[in-house]
């Protein structure tokens, strides 16, 4: 009977070490609070997908390479890190592979941007901050994933003034090797969100950029002296609101 319970135990796994996570390790000039870190892991049951919490003084991040017990096959990571350019790890064979990565920063300088936003009298006056988000659809194709949300990357938050004129320093993605691989098939999406409570006052179109689809403003080599953003439809209708970070 010890011996069909000891039996029991090694097929069960315990005491046993699940596989090595992999180690993703930062540059000294990047701060790992700054970092945003996407991924999917592709084992026997199929594809996860999650992201890392940034965290404060820290050198490398790590990701577990297991789910449910089981060892997962392959792993692929999209990192974003301002003033970096965004980098793609791609690991075919994890038990073949060595467990962990350097990151090196290849500089993506700025440009810089102003907007003005005009919100209707439909909209209650309420005080919000612009956030700038970096929608990269072609994660998908680098992710071999079907559908699912698209892979985003949050760039930066600005109070505009009285007016609602705003300015600030952008990455400049037409000199990111990854966004033009892809053929600049990204987008940068404006959202009014409450400072306090993260709530979405509206979601912002541009109005005087051309060749732009619903899914906010094209990446292009240049823009007007200053994008005017106006609340899209749904905006108005709706009233959306949600968790700050989240859309």
């Amino acid at each position: 009977m010890l011996m069909g319970l000891c039996l029991y135990l090694v097929k069960a796994g315990f005491g046993q070490e699940g596989p090595a996570p992999f180690e993703i390790r930062l540059p000294p000039e990047v701060r790992s609070e700054q970092v945003q870190v996407r991924y999917y892991l592709i084992g026997p049951f199929g594809s996860y997908g999650s992201f890392l919490k940034p965290e404060p003084e820290r050198n490398s991040y790590q990701i577990e390479t297991s789910r449910n017990h089981q060892a997962m096959d392959s792993l692929r990571v999209i990192l974003y890190a301002p003033g970096c350019q965004i980098v793609t790890l791609s690991v075919a064979s994890l038990s073949e592979a060595e467990k962990g990565a350097d990151v090196n920063c290849e500089d993506l300088p700025p440009m810089t941007f102003n907007g003005r936003v005009e919100l209707p009298e439909a909209l209650p006056p309420r005080r919000y901050e612009v956030e700038i988000i970096y929608n990269a659809y072609w994660a998908h194709r680098f992710f071999r994933i079907a559908d699912g949300p698209v892979t985003s990357f949050v760039l930066a938050r600005v109070a505009p003034d009285e007016g609602g004129a705003f300015h600030l320093d952008l990455p400049n993605f037409n000199k990111d090797a990854v966004t033009m691989s892809y053929r600049r098939d990204a987008g940068l999406q404006f959202l009014a969100r409450e400072p306090d409570s993260g709530n979405i006052v509206a979601f912002l179109a541009p109005v005087n950029v051309r060749d732009n689809d619903s899914r906010g403003l094209a990446i292009k080599p240049k823009y007007p002296a200053q994008v005017i953003f106006k609340p899209a439809p749904e905006s108005v209708a709706s009233q959306s609101s949600g968790p700050k970070g989240k859309n």
